[in-house]
């Protein structure tokens, strides 16, 4: 259980035979993560600097080290990935990195006692940073305190944890380097002793085999969710699943139906970014759901009805903007109306990127499509489409420049000739990262040898 003292935060478990971690075979209980918690904890000590880069794609060496700089009060930056010129960019702003397996040391005299409980005492001026991972060119990090981060865990233990019990195993397909893997799949489930599943999932079947031996909460980024289209297959274990997360952007309007069919429940969206922490949630399990603010969370909107937020989450004082524009429908839910950093000038008209998109997907063609201004010699709009099966066939039959000319076909039934795409590519799928976003880097990539 997760309890804030005077000025630190305890984190404890009843028994030291609860269970924390699983692959599937093998399982880590609390006193055996402990032993190796002060192990690390011993080589921390021993190290010069504060602020250590933390990469470690295994979860349960994860945990184990992101809780031991927590106890020491260090100053943790999270690589988003571990491609060499990400950790070179990460490391200027640290002292020393984490390596990547545990370092061997002598195992810290632990008293054998079934009966006894286990308690941790975690720092209040640890730090944690981030990379956002968003649409721009450029990484920013974003530092938060740890409290900042375990009162978050405790809204969400208090919004959704009914019906959760020792059968419930969290699993994910995403990683703990990012906020949303941070809070849902590690510091949640650590937190209030639910069990983890070891391994970053990626497949249908995989989530499949465990909903056969526990009651899972799926965390999933929406790339994950839409990629399912055979979730059908899930029906027969349907009581088991027991919640479904996704954030990182929202799901397209047939991915809750989809879910909601098979499952008999919707994914629950979390609405939020690295510097707000979350924000709101929603469950389409009926067609009007709208987003519900979290407790501790309040919400305002300015002259552009951009979305204004207030909490405990925020990694400033006072009131944050967001690029989101809404219609507030109460001091508590909100619909949201789209970006407004997606709002271009083309031939000195205005065009809503999102719906120039949204028009694109009625044409029976098109499955999935991003748009984006290319600036280069002019200023010029592109489209990324991936094509349905009539719309594969009509590029083999007749070509590109011919369906180029079917869409801005369609596309001319609501805009004008300037405002059409000048650019197209076609590709199997859009180039989502991890976290369910949709990098513009990646998507101008596409048009480079233009």
């Amino acid at each position: 259980m997760l309890k804030q003292q005077n000025n630190h935060w305890q984190l404890s478990w009843p028994t030291v035979k609860q269970p924390l971690f699983t692959d599937g075979v093998n399982i880590t209980t609390a006193q055996q993560w402990q032993r190796q918690l002060q192990q690390l904890k011993t080589y921390i000590d021993a190290q010069p600097g504060d602020t250590v880069l933390l990469y470690q794609p295994d979860s349960l060496l994860f945990s184990l080290w992101f809780i031991a700089l927590c106890q020491l009060g260090k100053h943790i930056v999270l690589a988003p990935d571990n491609q060499p010129q990400t950790l070179e960019l990460a490391m200027k702003n640290c002292d020393w990195q984490a390596p990547s397996l545990k370092p061997e040391g002598s195992a810290s005299s632990i008293v054998e006692n079934d009966n006894a409980s286990i308690a941790i005492n975690l720092q209040n001026q640890t730090k944690v940073s981030f990379f956002t991972s968003g649409s721009t060119s450029q990484p920013k990090l974003v530092t938060k305190h740890l409290s900042q981060l375990l009162l978050e865990v405790q809204v969400l233990q208090a919004q959704f944890a009914t019906g959760f019990n020792q059968q419930t195993l969290f699993a994910a397909t995403v990683s703990y380097q990012h906020i949303y893997g941070l809070l849902f799949r590690l510091l949640w489930p650590l937190c209030f002793g639910h069990l983890q599943y070891r391994l970053q999932l990626s497949y249908l079947e995989q989530w499949q085999a465990l909903l056969q031996q526990y009651q899972v909460v799926f965390i999933a980024s929406p790339a994950h969710l839409a990629r399912f289209d055979d979730i059908d297959k899930l029906a027969p274990l349907a009581e088991h699943s027991l919640a479904i997360f996704s954030s990182g952007g929202p799901l397209a309007d047939d991915v809750p139906e989809r879910y909601f069919k098979a499952l008999k429940q919707a994914p629950t969206e979390v609405f939020g970014s690295t510097e707000t922490g979350g924000i709101a949630f929603r469950q389409r399990n009926t067609l009007d759901a709208v987003w519900q603010v979290f407790d501790g969370v309040s919400i305002s909107q300015n002259d552009q009805q951009a979305l204004e937020v207030r909490s405990a989450y925020l990694d400033v004082a006072g009131t944050f903007t967001t690029s989101d524009q809404v219609q507030l429908l109460s001091t508590k839910t909100f619909r949201l109306l789209g970006r407004l950093d997606r709002i271009v000038k083309i031939e000195e008209k205005r065009l809503s990127l999102p719906e120039i998109e949204q028009h694109c997907l009625l044409s029976p063609l098109v499955t999935h499509a991003a748009a984006l201004v290319l600036r280069q010699t002019k200023v010029q709009l592109a489209l990324v489409v991936v094509l349905t099966a009539t719309g594969e066939q009509l590029l083999q039959q007749q070509g590109k420049l011919a369906l180029n000319q079917q869409l801005k076909q369609h596309l001319l039934q609501r805009f004008e000739r300037v405002m059409l795409p000048r650019k197209f590519r076609y590709v199997s799928a859009l180039p989502y990262n991890q976290q369910g976003k949709l990098p513009l880097l990646q998507l101008e990539a596409l048009f480079y040898h233009d």
